[in-house]
């Protein structure tokens, strides 16, 4: 088994990752987890949403009326700041592309340039290089960033990530530490306990990707 990574410019809006262009604009993440086709040029998607909480409450009130009439979603909130939404797409002209391929896409990524951005598993380096020419073919130019074997993949929830940034950026991991788990606190707005068992899992969770590796 190998992943690829690619990218290539939007050529199709209609695309699961950007079924509400703007959640990418006011820079929250939306990542396609499942994909599967149900037609020709139509399947359907398991989106991740993550982002800061107010924003999130914010941008997804109502969102049924927001989308397009190309597509329709089922919202669901897993955390604060973390959401699961089911896309059915009436216009995607690529899942059923990537299912004929016998490859699986990890995950899909829009960003606010326009590039859309693939993790791509397959069973072997030829089977990702026909997918990448029938892509090209599809007048998609793209650009593959790497290949390689693939190894196990253990994702983190917005919070942790959050967690794990704000101890990193004011020094809670330098030697000698810079703050404490006590003077992060008010900057995670949790208990000095719960921010202690965010980083301990968030760690655990990095640690057994790595180590699986």
């Amino acid at each position: 088994m190998r992943r690829l990574v690619l990218s290539y410019k939007m050529v199709n809006e209609h695309i699961c990752s950007n079924f509400y262009p703007q959640l990418i604009k006011c820079g929250m993440t939306v990542e396609v987890l499942r994909c599967a086709p149900t037609g020709p040029k139509s399947g359907y998607s398991l989106v991740r949403i993550q982002g800061p909480s107010e924003l999130c409450e914010k941008e997804l009130s109502d969102l049924k009326e927001k989308v397009g009439d190309w597509c329709s979603v089922e919202l669901s909130k897993t955390a604060p700041g973390d959401y699961i939404a089911m896309i059915s797409n009436r216009d995607c002209g690529i899942c059923k592309l990537v299912a004929d391929s016998k490859c699986f896409l990890e995950s899909v990524k829009t960003h606010d340039d326009g590039t859309v951005e693939w993790s791509v598993i397959g069973p072997d380096a030829a089977t990702l290089n026909r997918l990448v020419g029938e892509l090209n073919e599809t007048g998609r130019k793209v650009k593959v960033h790497s290949v390689r074997e693939q190894v196990s993949s253990t994702a983190l929830t917005y919070r942790q990530k959050e967690a794990l940034k704000t101890a990193y950026d004011m020094g809670f991991f330098d030697i000698p530490q810079r703050i404490t788990l006590e003077g992060l606190t008010p900057h995670m707005r949790c208990s000095k306990s719960t921010l202690n068992v965010m980083l301990r899992r968030a760690e655990r969770k990095i640690l057994v990707d790595y180590l699986s590796k």
